[in-house]
C-alpha cells in the first residue's frame, strides 16, 4: 500500500503561493488511483515526490508501513512512465526492456533472456533486435510498460502516458494497462487531463485544486 500524508510544496519561482497544500492519498495493491486537475495544479510535481526525485516541504511518503520519504529513487524500486517513452534510441528493443535489469546487476545473457519473455507477453516477440524509432507509437509504449514491469516495481507512476497517440490506439492500450498493473499487484498512480482515461483505468480518481485533492469518484 503506498501512502501520502501531509505533502506540501510551494512553487519553486513564487515561494508565497502553495501547490500542494495538505496532501493525503492511499493506493492499495492492484489499484490505480487517477490524479486530474489543470495544468500547473500540482499533479506532475506530486508524482515526482511519490518517485523521490521531488523533496516534499512538509509530510511523508510510505510504502507497506515504512516512511520512505528519504529514500533515493532508486530504493523505492518504482517505475516511473511518461508521455514520451523515454526509450533509449541507441540501443535496440530488446536490451531497452533488459536496461532495469541490468542495472541491478543481473546477468547480461539471462536479462536479455527475461526481456524477451516479456516482449513475448506484450505481443512484441519478433521486434527484439528492432530499433525503437522503427515501431509504431503504440509498440514503443509497449515497450515502454514492459521495461518498467520486468524489473517488478513495487509501484507504476504514469504521467500523461497516452496523450501523444490516436484515440483508437489510447482506448487499446488503457484496458491492457489496466490488465497488467492488476496482474503485477502493483499500486499504480495515474496523472491525466482526460476523466475518460481516468474512468476507464482507475478505482479512485481525485482532482487537485488549489493545493488540494477533491474526490471524484
Amino acid at each position: 500500500m503506498l501512502e501520502l500524508r501531509d505533502i506540501h510544496k510551494h512553487w519553486h519561482d513564487a515561494p508565497e503561493w502553495p501547490l500542494l497544500s495538505g496532501v493525503n492519498l492511499r493506493v492499495d495493491a492492484g489499484e490505480t488511483v487517477a490524479l486530474l486537475g489543470a495544468s500547473g495544479s500540482g499533479k506532475s510535481t506530486l508524482l515526482k515526490i511519490v518517485a523521490g526525485l521531488e523533496a516534499p516541504e512538509q509530510g511523508s511518503v510510505w510504502f507497506d508501513g515504512v516512511d520512505i520519504t528519504g529514500w533515493p529513487p532508486e530504493r523505492r524500486r518504482f517505475a516511473l512512465m511518461f508521455q514520451d517513452f523515454a526509450l533509449f534510441p541507441h540501443l535496440n528493443v530488446r536490451d531497452n526492456v533488459a536496461f532495469g535489469l541490468i542495472e541491478q546487476r543481473v546477468r547480461k545473457a539471462e536479462a536479455r533472456d527475461r526481456a524477451q519473455a516479456m516482449l513475448a507477453r506484450f505481443g512484441l516477440a519478433g521486434h527484439g533486435d528492432a530499433r525503437v524509432w522503427t515501431l509504431s507509437g503504440g509498440e514503443q509504449q509497449r515497450v515502454a510498460l514492459a521495461r518498467a514491469l520486468i524489473t517488478q516495481p513495487r509501484a507504476l507512476l504514469l504521467d500523461e502516458p497516452f496523450s501523444a497517440l490516436d484515440a483508437h490506439l489510447r482506448e487499446q492500450l488503457r484496458d491492457e494497462f489496466r490488465e497488467r498493473i492488476t496482474e503485477a499487484g502493483m499500486a499504480a498512480i495515474l496523472v491525466t487531463h482526460d476523466a475518460q482515461e481516468a474512468q476507464a483505468m482507475a478505482q479512485h480518481a481525485w482532482t487537485l485544486r488549489e493545493g488540494r485533492p477533491q474526490p471524484l469518484w
